[in-house]
């Protein structure tokens, strides 16, 4: 078999292999979305948070060539022919990218925004399972789903990509090898090495194209992984009416300060008498031990009372301490030892006689 025969065979497998030709043949499905939009693709992928690939990849132009009449000059036609073909594949195949590079950003760009509005709604705080709020949370899923479809789209593509590479590492080899073949005139040794020089800025081209839808895939799958945790994060949010933990909305609570229990770093009291903290934490450092303490008397009054409410307060000093950071780290915590959401309240308040940020646990 010659290396013009194998190559050709090479071709058609890649093609078969591909579901595709050379032609103008398109190997995806039309993709939904607002593709339609005239963006410009940096700004908005940087304002949506994804990072995807900017080259539009463009072949050089493939000089004309004679028929000297020999059998070199015919093998110079027929590579000539193949890197054409080769050629009109990368600007199918780099149309396709940027196809699917303008519905990643898009739809990411909708992601982001829909995503904005509900954390800013969260953030005042809405009703417990909002419909509304979960229609938009639907919306945001749809746009991961139609980010979904174009990753399978770039995968199908990297497939495709990578066979022309090899075709046209080929390609170059096999010019390389008519240099010794005897019968040839000077033209045609010529033509041959400007053909070879075009297939090899070809090659170079293919191997950028690979490289970049390759990096695309990477970024997007990374991308869509955040975006769908982010989505159960918000989802729980929404069942509560408030935006994760250290974003609950904080009210000014009407419980008293006055006469505490003891406040020895997070010493539970067994009692569980409305008005009476159930624990008492101060936070005189970021690492003060409340866990145990916290888990204890949590534990004590779920085995006393199974439907126990706790409320969460954050006691800031009149310098304006941070105590809701502190509060938000004890609910999580509550929530964490299994109590539902709905059972744990938290809110905030200023007190003349607090010193230290400090949160109290109470029950009813």
């Amino acid at each position: 078999m010659t290396k013009l025969t194998k190559l050709s065979s090479l071709l058609i497998a890649a093609a078969a292999l591909s579901g595709c030709t050379y032609s103008s043949d398109a190997i995806f499905p039309s993709l939904f979305g607002s593709d339609s939009e005239n963006v410009s693709q940096n700004n908005d992928a940087a304002q949506a948070g994804i990072v995807l690939g900017t080259t539009n990849f463009e072949p050089v132009n493939i000089s004309e060539v004679s028929n000297t009449g020999t059998f070199v000059g015919q093998k110079v036609i027929t590579f000539r022919n193949e890197l054409s073909q080769l050629q009109t594949s990368i600007r199918e195949n780099n149309a396709q990218l940027q196809e699917v590079r303008n519905s990643v950003v898009n739809n990411a760009l909708q992601y982001h925004k829909t995503v904005g509005m509900i954390e800013a709604k969260l953030q005042v705080g809405t009703t417990p399972g909002n419909p509304h709020m979960f229609e938009m949370l639907a919306q945001a899923q749809n746009n991961i789903q139609v980010m979904s479809t174009n990753s399978a789209a770039l995968n199908q593509l990297s497939a495709k990509v990578a066979a022309d590479t090899a075709n046209t590492d080929y390609l170059i080899e096999s010019i390389r090898s008519v240099y010794s073949v005897s019968g040839a005139v000077d033209e045609d040794h010529r033509q041959l090495r400007v053909l070879e020089n075009e297939a090899g800025q070809t090659s170079i081209l293919m191997h950028s194209l690979l490289s970049e839808v390759n990096s695309d895939i990477s970024r997007q799958q990374q991308y869509i992984d955040t975006a769908n945790n982010n989505i159960v994060k918000l989802s729980d949010a929404i069942r509560v009416g408030s935006y994760g933990v250290n974003n609950v909305p904080m009210m000014h609570s009407p419980l008293s300060f006055n006469n505490p229990a003891p406040m020895a770093n997070a010493k539970s009291s067994p009692a569980l008498i409305s008005g009476k903290p159930l624990l008492a934490i101060k936070f005189n450092s970021d690492n003060v031990k409340y866990q145990e303490g916290l888990k204890q008397a949590v534990g004590n009054a779920v085995a006393k009372k199974p439907d126990v409410v706790f409320d969460v307060v954050a006691v800031n000093s009149p310098q304006g301490s941070n105590a809701q950071k502190y509060a938000s780290q004890v609910f999580q915590e509550i929530i964490n030892l299994g109590v539902s959401a709905d059972k744990v309240n938290i809110s905030a308040k200023t007190d003349a006689k607090a010193s230290v940020p400090a949160v109290m646990v109470f029950v009813r």
